[in-house]
């Protein structure tokens, strides 16, 4: 990064950039170990230090089964989930699609009336 561009960002977004160059550079190092993951990053300060959190009532049948993750240095509490990956984008893409049918199929499911006459 140049001198000039970061004197125009501000120390927030300086930090930021310097924690997902971090990651990509964890992500480069896994890779060449042979090793494809994908890494939660905070939404707010693009931290990895990510945790899930999951209480008695995302459990229940009430509740969601979607995880809700904190962030260890910002505080950040919620379920967006951003990742980062270090996959071949043709693996990431299909894999996407996978679970993109299989909640919609899941969904059909439970719309479909199953009442007979």
């Amino acid at each position: 990064m140049s001198d000039q561009a970061a004197k125009q960002l501000t120390e927030k977004q300086l930090k930021e950039v310097q924690r997902l160059k971090a990651t990509r550079m964890a992500l480069d190092e896994l890779k060449k170990k042979g090793i494809f993951t994908d890494i939660i990053i905070c939404p707010e300060c693009k931290s990895p230090r990510i945790q899930e959190i999951t209480s008695f009532q995302d459990l229940g049948y009430i509740g969601s089964f979607q995880p809700m993750y904190a962030c260890l240095d910002c505080g950040w509490y919620g379920r967006l989930e951003l990742t980062m990956s270090n996959r071949p984008m043709d693996d990431a893409i299909l894999e996407d699609l996978r679970v993109a049918t299989l909640e919609q199929d899941v969904e059909e499911f439970l719309d479909e009336d199953i009442i007979d006459d």
